[in-house]
Formats: C-alpha cells, sequence, structure tokens
C-alpha cells in the first residue's frame, strides 16, 4: 500500500505527464489546423450545397418555434439561412440541422430585453466557420446593445484552408475572407480568439459573462474546464447554452450540464429539435 507522501507523488508525475501529452496535443494541432484540418480539396460541387440547404431549409421545428414564440424573438429568416449555407451546410453523414442559431438568438434578445444591453461579454467556443459567433453579434446589433462576442476556435482566422462549404470550388480561404458579407457585424462585436479553450479561456480577464455558448471539445472534462473558466464570472439570470445535449450521442456533455446546473444553481430548459439535437439552456438563479 502506498504512503500519502508516495501517492502525492504519483499523483504529481500522472498530472506532469498529461501536461506533457497536452502540450504536444497543441504543437501537433497548430500543424495540422494550420493547412487542412477539414478537408484537402471540395468535397462536393456548389450544386450539392445548395441540395442540402433546400433539405434543411424546408424541415419543420415545432419545439424551437415554441422557444422562440416564448421568447417573443425570432431571427431573420433568409438572413438566417443566407449564413447557415455558408457556414453549415457541409458535407457528413448525419442529416444537416442548424436550430441552435435560432435558440442562441432569441436567447440572447430575451436576455437583453430583460437584464440590460450595455456592455455585456459573451463567450462562444467551437467558433468553425463563424455561424454561432454571428448569430450572437445578431441579436446584440438587433437589440442596440453593447459588448463584444469572444469565440474560440483551434481553427485559424487568417490562414487560407478549405472549409468544406459552398465557397470551395473557388480555391482555399481565410475564415476573414469567408465571412466578407458580414464585415460589419464583425468589426462592431466579434473578436477572434485561436486555440484549445482547455487552456485558452483561463487565460482571458472578463469583469463577467453574461452569456456563454459552449460547443467545442463534447466530453465531460473539456465541458467542466471550460465551465470553470467562467462560474465565478456570472451573476442571477445569466445564461449557458449547450449544445448537442443528447444522452445517447454526448453522454459527457450531458454529464458535465447536469452536474453544472444541480451543484452550481442554474435552472434547465431542455429544446429538442430532433432526435440527433437537444439544447439546454442554462439560467443562473
Amino acid at each position: 500500500m502506498l504512503t500519502e507522501a508516495e501517492m502525492k507523488n504519483t499523483s504529481r508525475l500522472f498530472a506532469r505527464s498529461l501536461d506533457f501529452l497536452r502540450a504536444i496535443f497543441r504543437k501537433c494541432s497548430r500543424g495540422k489546423y494550420g493547412y487542412a484540418p477539414l478537408c484537402e480539396t471540395p468535397l462536393a460541387q456548389p450544386s450539392e450545397y445548395y441540395r442540402l440547404w433546400h433539405e434543411a431549409k424546408s424541415r419543420t421545428y415545432p419545439s424551437v418555434d415554441r422557444y422562440e414564440q416564448d421568447c417573443e424573438a425570432a431571427i431573420e429568416p433568409d438572413w438566417f439561412h443566407q449564413l447557415a449555407l455558408l457556414t453549415q451546410v457541409v458535407i457528413k453523414r448525419s442529416e444537416l440541422c442548424y436550430q441552435h442559431g435560432r435558440l442562441l438568438y432569441s436567447t440572447l434578445v430575451r436576455y437583453v430585453r430583460t437584464q440590460g444591453r450595455d456592455h455585456l461579454t459573451v463567450v462562444d467556443t467551437g467558433t468553425a466557420r463563424g455561424f454561432s459567433a454571428l448569430c450572437l453579434a445578431k441579436a446584440l446589433h438587433d437589440m442596440g446593445a453593447t459588448g463584444k462576442v469572444v469565440t474560440f476556435d483551434v481553427l485559424p482566422h487568417d490562414v487560407k484552408i478549405f472549409w468544406n462549404c459552398v465557397r470551395d470550388a473557388d480555391g482555399p480561404r481565410t475564415r476573414e475572407s469567408l465571412l466578407k458579407d458580414y464585415s460589419g457585424l464583425i468589426k462592431r462585436y466579434l473578436i477572434f480568439q485561436r486555440g484549445d479553450t482547455y487552456q485558452e479561456l483561463a487565460k482571458m480577464s472578463f469583469p463577467r459573462v453574461n452569456f456563454a455558448f459552449l460547443d467545442s471539445v463534447h466530453s465531460y472534462d473539456h465541458v467542466m474546464a471550460e465551465f470553470s473558466s467562467i462560474r465565478d464570472l456570472q451573476k442571477t439570470g445569466d445564461i449557458i447554452l449547450f449544445d448537442d445535449y443528447t444522452l445517447g450521442v454526448y453522454p459527457g456533455v450531458v454529464r458535465a450540464a447536469d452536474e453544472i446546473c444541480l451543484t452550481h444553481g442554474y435552472l434547465k430548459n431542455v429544446v429538442t429539435a430532433n432526435t440527433q439535437r437537444r439544447y439546454l439552456v442554462a439560467e443562473k438563479r
């Protein structure tokens, strides 16, 4: 049986090993994500992306409709779907569903209406092509609010890559170029941070996090690490929205979100888009 001193030494060695592995991962990630993280060449012709887009637009989501009605706020449909064509319509095996954008917009509009519109800080993890960050910026803009959406991802903002999107046929481009049609919103509201939120989010200095959308690595440890970085920066009425709160698909997200709500006093509101996509809106009590 190990002595207390031996147990402490073993624990330190284990922690150092984890730090070493994370350092290797970050180094590999910088190389990988700087070049072709999503695809090395276009995965389909633009016509295929348009076909998928029209299919996605035709689906109905009654629970999301009801949520918008409860919030008394709905994102403008044409703007929403046009953004989704560029940033959410991709080639993948599962059914396309980008309803989290509607929830983000409605929830943030309601928050601004009830909690105030000045100097808001919104955290968005998992930028990808910028869909969720822009939906959040749109909500701030439409409400005449001031503040910033700080969005995190390991993907680069200023390196030319293929994005598995409708514009890949024209060649690789930066995220900045991909989102050029939204430059006004970006300049006013968005701050892009590159890096793994496991480390990078903790380095940030925020006076308060009014609203957070957690959607990066879908594991228990990663969600808990992200939450630990904002835990003490939220007050009564502040919001965390968890993407992919779906037990059979992402049990780690469900476990972490449930633990956070139970232990730290968040009210839960679950919205189901389909069998593969559920979302949790958590409000600080």
